[in-house]
C-alpha cells in the first residue's frame, strides 16, 4: 500500500523557494521600465499538505513597441521568503542548503492571440541558517523572446500563471537530506482575489485587413427525386474577415453538372460578416445516381476555392423504401412461465407511400412466438412498429423469422431472425455441496508496488446443478513492507493490514471456469516508518478502514481449469478505496494507498 512518512516531530516546511517570471523585454527601439509585483501561491508539499508562497518579481519591460520589433530575452529576478517553520523544518532533516528550479507558466494576452510562455529560474545553492528567523532564497533566469506581429496591434497584457517548484535540500556534505523533504516537485497555484499582471504594453502598427470566407455545408444530398421533378437547397457564403471578400467565381463541374443549377444571388463580393446564400436545385430527366460539385472561389488568400459536394438519385416514379430496425431480435434466456417482449420498427425512406402486405412468423418455433403491428401505410419519411413476444415453455432454444412483405419493389421481402432460450430454475438433483478451501497467495498494491502475503479459507456452499455457490471468506492478517518513491527518492514503510468480510461472497462455477465476488473492509491498525534511524508510527489505529467495503472479482486463470476436487488458481484486479478514521494522518494514508489497479493472485485447495 503507498504509504506516506510523516515525522510528527517536523515543523511544517512552509513557504518554499519559488518564483514567478516573465516573458517580455526591452524593444530596440522603446525605453525598458522598471516593473514589479508580488504575488502568493499556495503549493502542495509532501507529508505536510500545502503551503503558503510569496514571491516578488521584478523585471525591465517597456510599455510601448511597434509591429516587427523582438522583445529581446532579459534577466528577471525574484526574492521568495521562507518563514522560521521551513527554515526549522529543514534542518531537522540535517539541510545545509536549499537549490533548484522554479517554472512559471505565463502568457501575452493580445487582441488577436494569446501565446503561453515558459519561464525557468535557477534557485542557486542557498545556506539554511542556524539561526531561526526567516531567510531570503534568490532565484534568477531568462525570459523568452516575443516577435510582436500584427496581430498584437493594440493593447497587450503580460500575466504571470501557475508555478512548478523543482526542489533539493542537501546536508553539509552535498547529499541530498532524507526523504520525503530531500527532493520535492509540487505544482502551485495562485491565490484567488490577486491582479497578476505584470505589464501592459501599447503596440504600435498599420492593421491590415484581410478577407475570411466561411462557407455553410461541405455536402448538399439531396436524395430520391423523381425524374422530371426537382428539389432545392441552400449552402451559406460568409464573410468573417476584416475586409471586403471578392467573390470570383461560382460554378457547378462535373459529369453530372447537367442536372445541378444554382440561383446566385451574391454579387460580386461580400462586406465584413455580412453573408448571402447559393440555391442549387436538383433536376433529374432519368433514373440513376447523379454526382457534381460546386466550387466557389473568392479572394481569400488562405482559401481561393472551396469545393462543396453534390449528389442525387433520380426515379422515374415516386418509390418507397423500406428500413427494419433492429435487424434481428435477441430475447434472451426466459425462465419457463414467464414473458419477454421486443419491439421492431419499420420505416419508409422513400418518397411514396409504402404498402406493408403482410407481418408473419415463420420457422420451426413460430407458434411460441407472438406479433402485433399497426403497420398498414407508411407514408414516406414516417413509421410503424411491430411488437413481439416469446411466452417461455419447456426448456431450449427456440428460433423463428419475422418476415415483413410491402410494395418496396427494391427489397419485396425483409425477413428479421428472432431468436430466444427458455430455461427451469433447479428444483432437484444433488444437495449443495459443503465445501472448504483454503487459500493462499497475494495481492499487489499498485500505488506503491508493494506485495501482501495472503493466506486463509473460503467455506462454500455449491449447488452443483446450478453451478453457483455462496461462501464465508476469512483473510488472515497479514503485513508487508513497501517503498515509497517521493520524487527522487524512496523510504520504507511497513504496514499491519486486516480484512472483514462485509457480504456474503458470491459466484459461479461453469465448465471449470470459477467466478466469485467478495465485498470486504480493509483495515490498517498500524504503519510505520523510517526517517533515518527514527521509526515513526504514522497512522492507523483499531477504526482505520476503508470508508465502503471494496469489490473483489476473482476469476480462473486463463488456460486453467477449477475443480472441487483439487481446485485451482484465481486472480483478478480491484480498487481499493478511501481510508476513514486513521487519525490526522488519514488524508495522507489515502494519498499513497488508495487507487485501481491493485492485483490479486491467490490458489484455492481443497481442505478434506
Amino acid at each position: 500500500m503507498k504509504l506516506r512518512n510523516l515525522n510528527t516531530s517536523v515543523r511544517k516546511l512552509g513557504p518554499a523557494v519559488a518564483a514567478a517570471a516573465l516573458m517580455a523585454g526591452g524593444a530596440s527601439n522603446a525605453a525598458a521600465e522598471q516593473v514589479s509585483t508580488e504575488l502568493a501561491f499556495e503549493c502542495p508539499f509532501p507529508l505536510i499538505g500545502d503551503q503558503p508562497i510569496r514571491a516578488t518579481i521584478s523585471a525591465d519591460i517597456p510599455s510601448v513597441v511597434s509591429v516587427g520589433d523582438t522583445i529581446p530575452a532579459f534577466t528577471v529576478d525574484a526574492i521568495t521568503v521562507v518563514n522560521d517553520d521551513a527554515r526549522t523544518g529543514l534542518k531537522l532533516v540535517q539541510s545545509a542548503t536549499l537549490e533548484g528550479v522554479a517554472t512559471s507558466y505565463n502568457s501575452v494576452v493580445t487582441a488577436g492571440r494569446t501565446v503561453e510562455q515558459i519561464v525557468k529560474l535557477d534557485i542557486p545553492p542557498t545556506p539554511v541558517p542556524e539561526t531561526s528567523g526567516e531567510f531570503n532564497v534568490p532565484a534568477s533566469g531568462m525570459s523568452p523572446e516575443f516577435l510582436v506581429t500584427e496581430d498584437d496591434i493594440g493593447e497587450l497584457v503580460i500575466r504571470v500563471g501557475a508555478l512548478q517548484l523543482d526542489l533539493t535540500a542537501r546536508t553539509a556534505n552535498g547529499a541530498i537530506a532524507p526523504a520525503p523533504i530531500g527532493e520535492i516537485l509540487t505544482d502551485c497555484v495562485q491565490l484567488p482575489g490577486q491582479d497578476n499582471l505584470l505589464q501592459t504594453i501599447t503596440v504600435g502598427g498599420e492593421v491590415v485587413e484581410t478577407p475570411r470566407i466561411t462557407v455553410g455545408a461541405e455536402e448538399l444530398a439531396f436524395g430520391a427525386v423523381q425524374a422530371g421533378l426537382s428539389a432545392q437547397q441552400s449552402v451559406s457564403i460568409t464573410n468573417t474577415g476584416s475586409a471586403a471578400l471578392g467573390l470570383n467565381n461560382i460554378a457547378i463541374s462535373g459529369n453530372d453538372a447537367d442536372v445541378f443549377t444554382l440561383n446566385n444571388q451574391c454579387g460580386s463580393s461580400l462586406a465584413p460578416e455580412a453573408s448571402c446564400a447559393v440555391d442549387v436545385t436538383f433536376a433529374p430527366s432519368t433514373d440513376g445516381t447523379r454526382s457534381a460539385t460546386l466550387t466557389i472561389e473568392s479572394t481569400d488568400a488562405e482559401t481561393p476555392s472551396i469545393d462543396v459536394a453534390l449528389s442525387g438519385r433520380g426515379t422515374l416514379a415516386p418509390t418507397p423504401e423500406i428500413s427494419v430496425s433492429p435487424e434481428s431480435v435477441e430475447l434472451g434466456r426466459v425462465l419457463s412461465g414467464t414473458s419477454e417482449s421486443a419491439q421492431v420498427t419499420i420505416a419508409n425512406n422513400g418518397n411514396a407511400a409504402l404498402q406493408i402486405n403482410s407481418i408473419v412468423l415463420e420457422g420451426a418455433n413460430a407458434a411460441d412466438f407472438l406479433q402485433t403491428n399497426n403497420c398498414t401505410t407508411v407514408a414516406a419519411g414516417a413509421s410503424c412498429s411491430v411488437d413481439l413476444s416469446f411466452a417461455a415453455g419447456a426448456p431450449g432454444v427456440y428460433s423463428a423469422a419475422l418476415v415483413v412483405n410491402s410494395s418496396d419493389e427494391e427489397n419485396t421481402t425483409v425477413t428479421i431472425p428472432v431468436r430466444a432460450e427458455s430455461y427451469e430454475e433447479s428444483t432437484g438433483g444433488p444437495d449443495p455441496i459443503e465445501l472448504l478451501l483454503g487459500l493462499e497467495g497475494s495481492t499487489l498494491i499498485k500505488a506503491t508496488g508493494g506485495s501482501l502475503p495472503l493466506t486463509g479459507s473460503i467455506a462454500t456452499l455449491l449447488d452443483l446443478a446450478a453451478g453457483t455457490f455462496e461462501a464465508d471468506l476469512e483473510v488472515q492478517p497479514t503485513s508487508g513492507n513497501f517503498s515509497i518513491k517521493v520524487l527522487f527518492s524512496k523510504i520504507n514503510a511497513a504496514a499491519n493490514v486486516e480484512f472483514e468480510q462485509a457480504a456474503v461472497t458470491t459466484g459461479s462455477l461453469v465448465n471449470g471456469k470459477l467466478t466469485a465476488n467478495s465485498q470486504l473492509y480493509v483495515k490498517v491498525p498500524k504503519v510505520a516508518i523510517k526517517i533515518g534511524w527514527l521509526p515513526i508510527r504514522i497512522g492507523g489505529g483499531s477504526e482505520c478502514q476503508t470508508r465502503d467495503p471494496i469489490n473483489i472479482e476473482l476469476k480462473s486463470v486463463e488456460g486453467s481449469n477449477f475443480s472441487p476436487a483439487t481446485g485451482g488458481t484465481v486472480s483478478g484486479v480491484y480498487e481499493l478505496g478511501a481510508l476513514e478514521n486513521c487519525g490526522l494522518l488519514t488524508s495522507l494514508l489515502n494519498q499513497f494507498m488508495t487507487g485501481p489497479g491493485n492485483t490479486i493472485n491467490l490458489d484455492l485447495t481443497p481442505q478434506f
